[in-house]
């Protein structure tokens, strides 16, 4: 079964998935031109379906469902490429709405994504605006996604980032204040229960995605190590709520109900953090997954439906590097779900599917995530553990959290010091080594399935006799069934 499962249409699709999801990123010409990729899909279902008439009707959809994200991706980046009504350099205000919650930088100002309504000029001129355009503005207060704001300043020097000055929040939507609300009361909480800086700054690291002046040196190490996946928000951090909220459940409503029910946490979650695209993925493939059809498909169905579905939902997550890397690497996980168990093959392939994107972003790739992520993931988990039992039992789990994170910094100082960026060419090697050594290994165990089957099989034949077909409610005696069974003779080895 391991190259039927291998070579299955679902599973085939994912690196065109992989590659599609990257050029969208960077914004390819490529989703510019869709009546012309329409038209030559369609010629391609014309020349096809006539060679494979028994499977014509599934090579209809799956071409038409590929057309059909094409158009979903093309969308998505129309709406996050920037276009203004006045020119750019004469610009002095924008107006918009944040996409996601406000991060602080380095620099101690606001990060925003701001998506655009409309822009002025120095003379006072306004004009309309559409796409997201990051921007920076000073001030310490996190500005919570839905929020519309107004912020003056101008461009850097590439045209690619606006520097505010001043800046004005417009409207703020009741669900937003609530969630801006909650975020600062449990921020507040841990800082009661939390003394030292540097582990609070861990804690609202993993629970809340808030990050600190202390966040800073923790997350350079991480980056380092190969391993910044496990500070951002993410579906290991979704997972781990899922997990907890499961065992809960369970114990009280029983397995089938219980997973209903343990859907709560993670939805409160997710809308406590915000619209994250990674935790949006994890989220939507467990709901998914809980649907009544759900076990007569493949883990392939929810993730594709789910990206369907969040690229239709939030088409301006398409340009965005956290959507990238979510997908890419989950994509490159599925992949590797038809290959051999082998240790760390899901973290080298999901290495390889966001090498890529690290080489776009940074300018290098670091495979040093191959050793320390596993380590480094069990601590996290258990930083995670004891920050949420913090979180609800007061200052006494601090203690087993200040070691967690005495751990977790003691690995990424010995990983950063070991430093592994490299460069396009290492990264080619490194796919070279891995697909040969997957293929190798599993035509090797093919061939020993094949000759084990042949050694071992047995040929079962039965044949049932005549006998009266009574129901067992009549009264009457019938005749009893006899089975006999026609074994093959058996060639004994030496």
């Amino acid at each position: 079964m391991y190259m039927e499962d291998l070579f299955h249409p679902l599973r085939l699709l994912l690196p065109l998935f992989t590659l599609a999801i990257y050029l969208a990123c960077r914004g390819s010409f490529l989703f510019a031109y869709p009546l012309l990729v329409g038209v030559a899909l369609g010629v391609l279902v014309l020349i096809v379906v006539p060679f494979f008439p028994s499977c014509s009707r599934s090579l209809i959809i799956l071409i038409s469902l590929v057309y059909c994200f094409y158009l979903l991706l093309g969308r998505g980046i129309a709406s996050s490429t920037p276009s203004f009504a006045i020119p750019q350099d004469r610009i002095v205000s924008l107006e918009g709405t944040l996409q996601e919650d406000s991060s602080l930088s380095r620099s101690g100002d606001q990060l925003l994504r701001l998506a655009l309504t409309g822009c002025a000029s120095k003379g006072g001129y306004g004009g309309s605006a559409s796409g997201v355009i990051p921007v920076l503005v000073p001030v310490e207060e996190v500005l919570v996604a839905s929020s519309t704001i107004q912020v003056w300043g101008q461009w850097d020097d590439t045209g690619s980032v606006f520097y505010g000055g001043d800046i004005q929040v417009l409207v703020i939507p009741p669900f937003a204040l609530g969630r801006r609300t909650m975020l600062e009361r449990l921020q507040g909480r841990l800082d009661v229960c939390i003394e030292d800086a540097q582990v609070r700054a861990l804690a609202s690291l993993l629970l809340l995605g808030q990050l600190s002046g202390e966040s800073f040196a923790l997350k350079d190490k991480a980056i380092l190590c190969g391993c910044a996946h496990i500070l951002a928000l993410s579906g290991m951090h979704l997972h781990f709520f899922i997990l907890l909220a499961g065992i809960g459940a369970k114990r009280l409503f029983g397995p089938y109900w219980g997973k209903r029910f343990a859907l709560i946490v993670p939805c409160l979650y997710v809308m406590a953090v915000g619209p994250k695209p990674s935790i949006l993925r994890a989220l939507g493939m467990y709901l998914f997954q809980l649907g009544p059809f759900a076990k007569q498909f493949p883990l392939l169905v929810p993730f594709y439906l789910t990206g369907f579905l969040q690229v239709w939902l939030f088409p301006n997550s398409v340009m965005h590097f956290a959507f990238l890397y979510s997908y890419a690497a989950f994509a490159m996980i599925l992949f590797g779900s038809g290959l051999p168990s082998l240790p760390l093959i899901s973290t080298a392939l999901a290495v390889l599917g966001t090498g890529p994107a690290s080489m776009m972003l940074t300018g290098s790739w670091n495979p040093a995530g191959l050793l320390y992520s596993v380590p480094a993931t069990l601590l996290i988990n258990l930083a995670m553990l004891f920050s949420f039992l913090a979180l609800l039992c007061g200052a006494w789990c601090s203690s087993p959290l200040g070691l967690v994170y005495r751990g977790v910094d003691a690995l990424l100082t010995f990983g950063s010091e070991q430093i592994w960026m490299l460069s396009w060419g290492s990264y080619a090697l490194f796919v070279l080594v891995l697909l040969t050594s997957l293929i190798a290994i599993g035509y090797a165990k093919r061939v020993l399935q094949t000759k084990r089957r042949r050694e071992y099989a047995l040929e079962l034949c039965l044949r049932f006799a005549t006998c009266d077909q009574r129901s067992v409610a009549e009264r009457g005696t019938g005749d009893d069934q006899e089975i006999w069974t026609e074994l093959p003779d058996l060639e004994t080895g030496p």
